[in-house]
């Protein structure tokens, strides 16, 4: 799929941040935004840009829909040297973004989960790092169909693939889609659990 508009970008980072904004990590690093949700809103979405941007360009990126209702972002095996780039990238607008108290968390938060992971043998896994679709068009199997051709590529590369989720009302679902839970976290940033949950390689 070809990297999207800019109008079709904007579109999809609103839709993130409002399907998003309640989950623990992201609301821990954008404590800058305090209680003005509104703020939060707008620094989700300048969030969201910038990992559809990573996205595009070193990883694996699928819409939900034409008018920008969702997508999900992958971390795939492009080469470590592309991805490292564009995450530095990425990191380095995050700083300013989230102000020092919020990127301090974000890196907290990240370090924790990648301790957490080292013992998976997870490495050469492809990642679902973001998935959402916006409130107002959840329900209609667009969280389903908008996961389909990352679990396509990720069969047809033999591979297997990973998530991370604060929700434990979203196991069941990753769970009809291949994904088995393989631990329980307490993280201590967020003082919330968080599930990591695995699918094995599969023939495609």
């Amino acid at each position: 799929m070809s990297s999207p508009s800019n109008i079709e970008s904007s579109r999809t980072a609103r839709s993130l941040a409002a399907a998003l904004t309640d989950d623990p990590f992201y609301r821990t690093v954008t404590v800058a935004c305090g209680d003005d949700e509104a703020a939060r809103h707008a620094m989700l979405e300048a969030y969201f840009a910038l990992a559809l941007a990573e996205g595009w360009q070193a990883g694996r990126v699928d819409l939900a829909d034409d008018a920008g209702n969702g997508a999900a972002i992958w971390t795939t095996d492009t080469p470590a040297a592309l991805r490292q780039a564009a995450y530095a990238q990425r990191e380095a607008a995050l700083r300013a973004l989230l102000g020092e108290l919020g990127f301090a968390h974000f890196t907290a938060i990240v370090a924790n989960m990648e301790h957490a992971l080292a013992p998976h043998g997870l490495q050469d896994a492809w990642y679902l790092s973001i998935a959402g679709i916006a409130p107002a068009a959840q329900g209609q199997g667009l969280g389903a169909s908008v996961l389909a051709p990352g679990l396509a590529a990720v069969d047809a590369a033999r591979a297997a693939c990973f998530l991370e989720t604060y929700n434990e009302r979203s196991l069941p679902f990753y769970g009809r889609l291949g994904f088995v839970e393989a631990g329980r976290y307490a993280e201590a940033v967020t003082g919330c659990d968080y599930w990591l949950m695995v699918r094995a390689p599969r023939a495609a």
